[in-house]
C-alpha cells in the first residue's frame, strides 16, 4: 500500500466532513455551498497527480500547484471588492513576513523563537491576520495560498537572476503540500479563534439573562 501525502489525507478528511455536513458553518462563512466545496476539494486532491511541464531548459511549472492557486483566485474573484482588497493585503503582508523569516531564521524546525515547522508559518500568519483584521475565513484561505505562491515566485526570480545552472520548478519542492496544508490551516485557525471569541462573548450575556429570569419569577 502506497502511503498518501499528509496534504491529500488532510483534504480527504475535510471532504468527508463536508459530505457529512460537519463543516456547514465554516462553508457558510466562506460563502460556499456543499456541492461547490466538494468539487473544489476533489480538484485539489486530483491536482496532486498532475505533472510538471517544462517551459525552458531550466524552468518548469508544477501544474498541480496551480490548482490551489486557481481555487484561491476563484474565491478572490467571487467575493466583494472590500474583502478582495483585504485578502490581497493579507497575502502580501504574510508573504513579506515569510520572506523575512526565511532569511532571518533557520529553515529547519526549531530554528524559530518557537518550535514551529516553517511549513506552517504562512497558514498561521494568514489565519491570525485575517481574523484580527476581517474575521474572514475566505480571506484566510486566499492569504495563505497566495503568500506561499508569492514567496515561491520571488525565490524563482532570485535563482534565475543569479544565473545558477539548475532546474527551477515553479510550484515544486514541497510547495504543493504547503499550499494545501496552509490553506486548510489558515481557515482552521480563523474558525477556532472565532468560535472561542464568540463563546467568551456569549458567556456573560447568558449568565445575565439567567439572572434576570430568576429575578422576575
Amino acid at each position: 500500500m502506497i502511503p498518501l501525502p499528509f496534504s491529500i489525507t488532510l483534504l480527504s478528511v475535510v471532504t468527508l466532513l463536508v459530505f457529512l455536513g460537519f463543516a456547514e458553518r465554516v462553508l457558510d462563512r466562506m460563502r460556499l455551498d456543499d456541492k461547490t466545496a466538494i468539487v473544489l476539494l476533489a480538484m485539489l486532491i486530483a491536482s496532486h497527480f498532475l505533472p510538471a511541464v517544462q517551459i525552458t531548459r531550466h524552468i518548469a511549472i508544477n501544474l498541480g500547484a496551480f490548482v490551489p492557486l486557481g481555487v484561491a483566485l476563484y474565491l478572490l474573484i467571487t467575493t466583494s471588492k472590500k474583502e478582495r482588497l483585504h485578502a490581497l493585503v493579507i497575502s502580501v503582508v504574510a508573504a513579506l513576513i515569510l520572506w523575512l523569516t526565511d532569511r532571518l531564521f533557520s529553515l529547519e524546525p526549531g530554528g524559530f523563537i518557537f518550535d514551529i515547522d516553517p511549513l506552517f508559518i504562512p497558514g498561521i500568519l494568514a489565519g491570525l491576520i485575517s481574523y484580527i483584521t476581517t474575521r474572514s475565513r475566505r480571506s484566510a484561505f486566499i492569504g495563505a495560498v497566495l503568500s506561499v505562491m508569492l514567496v515561491d515566485l520571488l525565490a524563482t526570480v532570485n535563482i534565475s537572476l543569479d544565473g545558477l545552472p539548475q532546474q527551477i520548478v515553479l510550484g515544486g519542492g514541497g510547495i504543493f503540500d504547503a499550499l494545501l496544508i496552509n490553506g486548510v490551516l489558515a481557515v482552521g485557525i480563523a474558525e477556532i479563534i472565532g468560535e472561542i471569541n464568540e463563546r467568551i462573548q456569549r458567556g456573560p450575556a447568558k449568565i445575565k439573562n439567567n439572572e434576570d429570569g430568576e429575578g422576575n419569577s
